[in-house]
């Protein structure tokens, strides 16, 4: 593989890991919920729109266009169930 092809797929792999800590971190109980399953919730609305976002980041990344994540941004919520922001 070209190095593009192995710094990219670095990339998406630090996101990804970034995303499982910050659920197994903020919100454990959501692999077991699975509220995103159940038809006409907002969790099933958040989740396909979180996965057309993903989608959409992974295109760009492949298609050489600039990311709309800020550098540091794991792309997980900055905001805290109660709706403060986090620390």
């Amino acid at each position: 593989m070209s190095n593009d092809i192995n710094e990219k797929l670095h990339l998406l792999r630090s996101r990804r890991d970034a995303q499982k800590k910050w659920i197994a971190d903020e919100a454990p109980y959501m692999v077991a919920d699975q509220r995103h399953l159940d038809a006409n919730t907002p969790e099933r609305a958040y989740w396909h729109y979180g996965y057309a976002s993903a989608l959409t980041d992974v295109l760009d990344l492949l298609e050489g266009r600039p990311s709309n994540q800020k550098p540091g941004n794991t792309g997980s919520s900055t905001r805290s169930r109660s709706g403060d922001q986090d620390e």
